[in-house]
């Protein structure tokens, strides 16, 4: 669910998102919780709390005046694990197969190899890892880097293009990456490319402790991301917490991980829903069950297919605080993924 809101009146000036009219707050309550919670303001990270008696949310002028300006109109939503996200409406938005992932994928093909004006290539870089979640924005020119990526930590990253083959050592500053990561305290550094030769490249980027990622890494990103969501953190650990210098398509592991144990626990979650008829229920709640059932699922197992069964086409749970809750009823529910796979399999016929 999102909701659109407008920062008029002196909103921006003191750093308050609110909404004068009581009657708002049964709107506002659907995304903001009682008590404290995440926030993921333009991938700043916060913990706020509603003053519901005023209907306002307190952020801080200066973190306002930075990212908005007034009568800006931002989007608020809510993830399945429980972040309140803001935005501006014409800000980026996240990845979905139609609009940003296999459109994505193209244009890094086709830039990679534009040598004559290696800025496209940088700037769809830049569109790639904000559709894969990231607050990533396009810096270039002269003793800057290209890409800087922020959040709870910094990542800097270069692209380098080439009409043909593979980039060379003698293609990359490596002085001048080290700079980048002082100047803006970035904890990881990648460059970008179609691909790296061997030898002393590899040698040096592994000295100096910079990961060389081939274009189509992250291509296999956006293609498994549109098809189901992973994590953010998930995504800094495949590119630079693995210790491999080069990053390659192979060494993309798929975003639902092991899919077979996924359909198995969301098919044990919907039959239990269905025998229990339990409204909600919260994630330790269902881990301490199956251990008691005997089944080995992990807290990320049981989190991983709940968020699957939060977000679209499904939307079966929405979370609340820790509790996931039922959207709809789920005997109506099962009955139209019912009708669905039947569709399906006459389009497979």
């Amino acid at each position: 669910m999102e909701i659109e809101h407008k920062l008029d009146g002196t909103q921006v000036e003191f750093g308050y998102i609110w909404w004068k009219k009581k009657r708002d707050n049964e709107k506002y309550r659907r995304l903001f919780p009682q008590g404290d919670f995440s926030i993921d303001l333009e991938g700043k990270k916060l913990t706020k709390h509603v003053d519901w008696n005023i209907g306002r949310l307190s952020i801080g002028p200066k973190v306002m005046q930075k990212l908005f300006r007034q009568d800006d109109v931002i989007i608020i939503s809510k993830h399945p694990n429980g972040t309140v996200k803001i935005r501006k409406k014409d800000g980026k938005v996240e990845a979905t197969a139609k609009t940003m992932g296999i459109p994505l994928v193209a244009k890094l093909k086709e830039t990679q190899r534009n040598s004559g004006n290696p800025t496209l290539f940088e700037k769809e870089l830049v569109e790639a890892f904000n559709a894969l979640g990231f607050s990533a924005k396009h810096i270039g020119g002269r003793d800057e880097p290209d890409i800087l990526i922020e959040g709870n930590f910094n990542i800097i990253l270069d692209s380098k293009t080439t009409r043909e083959g593979v980039i060379s050592e003698r293609y990359i500053n490596f002085d001048a990456m080290d700079r980048y990561k002082e100047k803006y305290g970035a904890t990881h550094v990648g460059i970008i490319a179609p691909g790296f030769s061997e030898g002393y490249i590899k040698e040096t980027a592994q000295r100096r402790g910079i990961v060389l990622i081939e274009t189509m890494a992250v291509c296999e990103l956006l293609q498994n991301h549109a098809i189901y969501p992973y994590e953010r953190d998930r995504i800094v650990e495949i590119l630079f917490g693995s210790g491999k210098v080069v990053i390659s398509s192979a060494n993309i592991p798929t975003s639902t991980g092991d899919q077979e144990k996924l359909i198995k626990l969301v098919a044990k979650i919907l039959s239990d829903l269905k025998l229990t008829h339990k409204a909600s229920f919260s994630a330790e709640g269902l881990r301490t069950a199956y251990s008691w059932q005997g089944f080995d699922y992990s807290p990320n197992d049981i989190e991983n297919a709940l968020r699957f069964l939060s977000v679209v086409p499904f939307a079966i749970l929405q979370k609340e605080n820790d509790k996931y809750c039922l959207t709809g009823s789920i005997d109506s529910t099962l009955n139209k993924i019912g009708l669905l796979l039947q569709a399906f399999s006459r389009i497979a016929r």
